[in-house]
């Protein structure tokens, strides 16, 4: 028998031998597929990102931007947090046809450390549409009440009692948009469309309420704002489109102008505020941080800012200009330390930006991802 014979049967006679002879099966440990319950702790970022069918609550770890988990609803979610982190809530809608068919809006409540959904509340098939901002969905002051923004087009405010876990009461605001909770008992503030706020006084069960209408705050025309706002002690502090800070007090139970600051006053150029979520405020720090743009002009609001300005509200003056791109909404976040995060509009990511004290409380970029659709609301939580 030739030297290639006896090769040949030497491989055959291999390939009829048991699989066993060739495998420790002692050794195989097969992989046991589970489900993490609970995120890691820590700090934690949160990113809504808005879509025609789904919308979704990322959860990212604010030390480098580590997806912990997610929460997702319907088509426009708006969405908001507990004080302490751990409830989220999101209103959307669904549409039996995702694109069309016959709608329900939904309010539903999420476990945050478990990503589950918690209850769900079905809400008057009113929701806005309408790109979402922390204004449209907001809790009172002791997190009884969830106030909802209606819009269809008539404008009107859900109330819910979440002890109760229903709807108690719709609120008509024509002509007045956004809910801007006070900061003790149950009320909220709206702005409407003559450049005044309507203030709203619920009555401890939700079920009665009385409203005051202020004096004009802004001129719509010549330096309309932007719906977000932030608490400087106990005042709201709006941002006008020409970059002039609006300070007022709902202390009294209707709104009262404070102060006019303009911000951009002696920065050459045409400059002015830009995107959606266009400021944050470090409370320990009495810094404004401003979402900012160059050669501002009508219909650039919506764009994406070229610097953040830090804006020391005590001393009344800018104390740095950070170089961004693109960044539409900014939002100062507590974890380990403070930083900034923002959004870039254009590419859809989350970045991060450590801050500098001692530089005026200037910005540099620290981390960065993109796994999301188009989003236009930064909330966070220790």
């Amino acid at each position: 028998m030739s030297k290639k014979s006896s090769v040949w049967f030497w491989l055959a006679g291999l390939a009829l031998l048991p699989v066993g002879a060739w495998a420790d099966e002692a050794a195989f440990v097969p992989e046991v597929v589970s489900v993490k319950e609970r995120m890691s702790p820590g700090p934690n970022v949160f990113v809504n990102q808005m879509d025609m069918a789904t919308s979704t609550i990322y959860i990212f770890s604010t030390k480098d931007l580590t997806l912990k988990g997610n929460v997702s609803g319907g088509s426009w979610g708006l969405a908001t947090l507990s004080r302490d982190g751990n409830t989220a809530y999101m209103a959307s809608g669904f549409l039996s046809r995702v694109a069309y068919g016959t709608g329900e809006d939904v309010l539903q409540i999420f476990d945050v450390p478990t990503n589950t959904v918690k209850k769900e509340i079905t809400l008057p098939y009113k929701l806005t549409q309408y790109t979402p901002d922390a204004a449209q969905l907001r809790l009172s002051a002791d997190e009884k009440f969830i106030y909802i923004q209606n819009a269809t087009p008539a404008t009107s405010v859900t109330v819910v009692d979440l002890e109760k876990g229903k709807v108690v009461k719709e609120i008509p605001s024509p002509g007045c948009y956004g809910i801007y909770p006070m900061e003790n008992g149950y009320g909220y503030s709206a702005i409407c469309s003559d450049g005044s706020f309507a203030t709203f006084k619920l009555s401890p069960d939700g079920q009665t309420f009385t409203s005051q209408k202020s004096e004009r705050i802004f001129d719509v025309d010549e330096d309309p704002i932007f719906l977000a706002s932030a608490r400087v002690d106990s005042d709201l502090v709006f941002l006008s489109y020409n970059g002039n800070l609006y300070r007022v007090s709902d202390a009294s139970g209707v709104i009262r102008k404070v102060d006019v600051i303009p911000a951009t006053k002696g920065a050459p150029g045409s400059w002015g505020a830009s995107g959606y979520g266009v400021m944050t405020y470090d409370s320990e720090a009495g810094i404004m941080f401003m979402a900012m743009s160059s050669n501002r002009h009508e219909g650039t609001h919506h764009h994406g800012a070229t610097e953040i300005w830090a804006y020391d509200m005590k001393k009344k003056k800018i104390v740095s200009r950070s170089p961004v791109k693109d960044i539409s909404t900014i939002g100062v976040v507590k974890g380990e330390e403070t930083n900034l995060f923002g959004l870039d509009i254009k590419k859809n990511i989350i970045v991060k930006y450590d801050i500098n004290p001692k530089n005026g409380y200037s910005l540099k970029l620290s981390a960065q991802r993109t796994d999301f659709g188009f989003a236009t609301m930064i909330m966070g939580a220790r």
